[in-house]
């Protein structure tokens, strides 16, 4: 087998590829959840999408707070993160849902292959955003 497979980096660049190509896909397919009007029983999880946010916020405020930043940017920063976090975990737990109970929805036509692609080129995008932000902050 060749050795390069093996390289801790290129498994850890191979599988947050992999999960985030999943995960984007899943919330393509919450936003067609929702525009279909396709969400019941949804105010019965929103809780925990609350609560998912939540523990998002807390983890951004400790973690930013032990790289020294500013008291705003942490407090603006965790903020927007846990909304973002908010709106993914929502649209791809119901984008999953969606997928299994409507699988012919999903998976027959080939719309789903678009998800992926769109899904693939948004990893890309920020897996390049997170390596290169210092470059648009400085400007």
């Amino acid at each position: 087998m060749n050795s390069s497979l093996l390289d801790p980096f290129r498994r850890r660049v191979v599988i947050v590829i992999g999960g985030s190509t999943l995960v984007l896909t899943a919330v393509f397919v919450g936003v067609l959840a929702v525009i279909s009007g396709e969400l019941a029983g949804v105010s019965g999880r929103a809780p925990w999408y609350v609560v998912t946010a939540a523990a998002v916020f807390v983890a951004s405020v400790v973690l930013l707070d032990a790289d020294d930043a500013a008291g705003t940017t942490i407090i603006v920063s965790a903020a927007v993160v846990s909304a973002f976090a908010f709106v993914t975990v929502a649209l791809a737990v119901e984008g999953f849902r969606f997928a299994v109970i409507y699988p012919g929805r999903v998976f027959v036509s080939q719309l789903v292959l678009y998800f992926l692609a769109a899904a693939l080129i948004g990893t890309g995008l920020g897996y390049w955003a997170l390596n290169h932000w210092r470059e648009f902050s400085t400007a």
